[in-house]
């Protein structure tokens, strides 16, 4: 009885795992087929199909004006597929005659059977592959593929940037919309064994790739070009470290040009030197900073205007220079200005009168300004790696140094910072963002996105805006003559010269600068023009940057064809007429020197701290206008 129960015990036992392990199988099966069918199909198809990248086509970019800087042309990818080739020997030879390849090196990807295709070469042409295919070679495949081409070459260099081989943005607009510009890849796909080897009478199916978008410039490709012209001419004749010419819109914060040198070939990039790439490759108008001393002065003269501290009729006594905190501060005319109304001083750029203005309106309200016009702070433009500038902390500022950041120095900033706060000051006080692409659009030319003119900051009132257009326009017609004056046309401005710092200390390079606005009462372009580290033996702005910047000016007046403005062409020749010889100051004290050119109505700058005059430029038994500025070298 007890062997019989034992006996039941048993078989019901079985009976249980039996069932318990049906049910785990049944669950197991529920799980495989219904549960994780989707993602087991996706992992058998992995080993179903074999695929080759039908890679996107790369979004254009055309200027304002519609002209392609940069576009996509067709090449293809080579490929072999080992389990297809019959005789790998035959295939290494053809390809190597024809692409130029090592036959070994062919021969091996072409016996490596552990894979179902490898790569030959990419963005082979046009032509070398329809003798590819000529050859009809077993287990050769080609996929199409594109190269980014760049019409102008260097034009726009930093700007554009440039992708990498693989068609991905590496640097420049084409980084920052690298997005909107790749499209998306497809693939075409084909049932194989396990061994890579097509299946035939099994279906083949065919992803499509989808056209990257187009982007649509604030740039003009004429404006660029005058800018770039004006740049190589600026570095032949003074060798600079560095070149930088920018040109916005004050209305918009558009910006309608932007260059540095040196750049390089965008459809040869350097890549064999990656410091050097990486160098040249740096857009300077976002990226770098500077201290761009005397062009500093026309948002000091705003502030002091906005907040009622002087008045342009006020009186001020220059000796050539000014003790804060114990320091002395040196006006770059070391004998001083004299006694000077505020508009005379800005004509004059004397650092005294900027250090005053300073003083009265007090570090609180610098600051206050200095981050209303975007310095210390990004400024968001579309593009990579844009830099806030340095602004001491408000905390460590002293007197001294809040004193010399009124006339540019003690603050480092970017140009597209300087040239963007300049524009709220002539365009009615309005900060607007600056911003390279206008709009974005697909292949149907459907727009997908734009940007348009984004209002940062309110920094100035329209009063004061006009007073300062008014004294701009006086220190060209008074201070510069001929150096920046067009005939006919009314161009307000301000040059710039700053010297560097080293290890803490002052050394003996500069940066030389120019910013204009055009026309001066309704200003539609202000043009900034940028060298560092002049090595022609000349640094002052006025002989370095502003001669490129007229030139720039006077490009966009032909081009625009823009009617003359104010007095007659005719008059304004008249008054520069070239008919006064510059004698020979050579050898002569500094104060009779600056007699002899004040007597014939001309005006001078002075570099070094000496008496006796060693070098003058413009070279002596020349003639000159009425108003032109001499360099005299002590």
């Amino acid at each position: 009885m007890n062997n019989l129960i034992s006996l039941q015990k048993r078989l019901i036992s079985v009976f249980v795992l039996i069932t318990f392990i049906f049910l785990l199988l049944l669950g197991r099966l529920f799980f495989v087929q219904v549960k994780d069918s989707k993602w087991l199909q996706a992992k058998a198809a992995e080993q179903w199909f074999r695929d080759l990248p039908l890679n996107a086509t790369r979004g254009t970019i055309e200027d304002a004006n519609g002209v392609t800087l940069a576009t996509s042309y067709s090449t293809y990818d080579i490929y072999v597929k080992p389990t297809r080739i019959k005789s790998p020997a035959t295939v290494a030879l053809s390809l190597s005659n024809i692409l130029g390849i090592d036959y070994e090196t062919i021969f091996n990807k072409a016996c490596n059977v552990k894979y179902s295709e490898v790569l030959i070469k990419q963005q082979v042409d046009a032509d070398l592959s329809k003798k590819v295919i000529s050859a009809n070679l077993e287990g050769v495949v080609l996929s199409e593929n594109s190269t980014r081409f760049y019409p102008y070459g260097d034009l726009l260099t930093q700007v554009l940037g440039y992708t990498t081989i693989d068609n991905v943005g590496q640097s420049g607009l084409e980084l920052y919309y690298n997005n909107y510009l790749k499209g998306v890849n497809g693939y075409a796909l084909e049932e194989s064994d396990v061994h890579g080897v097509k299946i035939d009478n099994t279906l083949s199916s065919y992803i499509p790739s989808v056209p990257g978008c187009n982007l649509n410039l604030t740039i003009d490709v004429n404006i660029q070009k005058l800018c770039e012209d004006a740049l190589i001419n600026l570095c032949h004749d003074h060798e600079p470290k560095s070149a930088t010419a920018i040109v916005m819109n004050p209305k918009t914060g558009e910006i309608l040009a932007m260059s540095s040198k040196p750049s390089f070939d965008l459809n040869n990039v350097p890549r064999d030197d990656i410091q050097k790439l990486m160098e040249m490759s740096k857009n300077l108008s976002v990226v770098d900073v500077y201290e761009p001393g005397s062009t500093f002065k026309v948002l000091t003269m705003a502030m002091a205007l906005e907040e009622g501290v002087s008045t342009e009729s006020e009186h001020f006594y220059d000796p050539g220079y000014r003790i804060v905190d114990g320091e002395k501060i040196k006006c770059w005319k070391l004998t001083g200005h004299g006694s000077q109304t505020l508009t005379e001083g800005l004509c004059n750029s004397c650092n005294s009168v900027f250090v005053d203005l300073s003083l009265r309106l007090g570090k609180e309200r610098l600051y206050d300004y200095y981050k209303t016009f975007g310095f210390g702070n990004l400024l968001n433009i579309d593009f990579t790696g844009e830099s806030k500038g340095i602004l001491m902390d408000i905390d460590t500022a002293k007197k001294v140094d809040y004193a010399r950041m009124g006339f540019g120095q003690a603050i480092a900033v970017t140009p597209i910072q300087l040239i963007t706060a300049i524009c709220s000051v002539v365009n009615g006080g309005n900060l607007y963002r600056p911003y390279f692409v206008k709009s974005i659009s697909d292949t149907s030319g459907n727009v997908v996105a734009k940007n348009q003119p984004t209002l940062i900051n309110k920094t100035v009132s329209s009063e004061t805006s006009e007073r300062i257009k008014t004294m701009l326009e006086a220190v060209i017609s008074q201070s510069y003559g001929i150096e920046t004056f067009i005939p006919g046309y009314r161009i307000a401005g301000k040059t710039g010269t700053s010297q560097k710092y080293e290890a803490g200390a002052i050394n003996n390079k500069y940066v030389s600068s120019f910013v204009g606005a055009f026309p001066a009462n309704d200003p539609e372009y202000v043009v900034l023009v940028i060298a560092d580290e002049p090595s022609s033996g000349h640094y002052y702005g006025s002989i370095v940057a502003t001669p490129y910047a007229k030139t720039i000016f006077e490009g966009i007046i032909k081009y625009k064809n823009i009617e003359p403005n104010g007095e007659t062409i005719e008059e304004d020749t008249a008054k520069l007429e070239k008919n006064i010889l510059l004698p020979n100051l050579v050898g002569l004290s500094i104060t009779e020197a600056c007699s002899t050119l004040t007597k014939l109505g001309l005006l001078y700058e002075i570099e070094n701290d000496g008496d006796k005059v060693v070098a003058q430029f413009t070279p002596p038994n020349t003639y000159v206008y009425k108003g032109a500025v001499i360099l005299l070298t002590t």
